[in-house]
């Protein structure tokens, strides 16, 4: 990783991102949440099964650094087992924090926020 101090928690979730992947099939509704700004190098798409009204299952996709990645995973942790509206709340200074990521990080990591944000207000665009 390109000479930059990386807490343990960053080096862990992203050389083994447990939600990374594609959304295996299964039953409930399915809902997805993107985000992007190039120019900080950033792409992320959450994607979701509700049942019952809660996050049953989820995975990610994105395109940044290893701080990106990492609170995708941390992202999708928090979330499971909790209503979708839980994934508006989430925000990228909650994640920053707990991966220990440096200031100059939480521009990209509003990018996960806004994917969040996007993944939360999906089942009203969906409608």
């Amino acid at each position: 990783m390109n000479g930059v101090a990386y807490s343990r928690r960053v080096r862990t979730r992203f050389s083994s991102p447990v939600h990374a992947g594609t959304l295996p099939a299964g039953t409930g509704e399915r809902l997805r949440g993107e985000a992007e700004a190039f120019e900080r190098r950033a792409w992320v798409c959450f994607e979701v099964r509700v049942q019952d009204g809660q996050i049953a299952d989820g995975r990610f996709r994105a395109w940044g650094c290893p701080h990106v990645i990492a609170a995708c995973d941390l992202a999708l942790e928090r979330l499971l087992g909790r209503p979708l509206a839980a994934a508006g709340d989430l925000r990228a200074r909650t994640l920053a924090d707990e991966l220990e990521a440096p200031a100059g990080k939480l521009g990209s990591l509003l990018v996960v926020e806004d994917a969040l944000r996007a993944l939360a207000a999906a089942r009203t665009r969906a409608k």
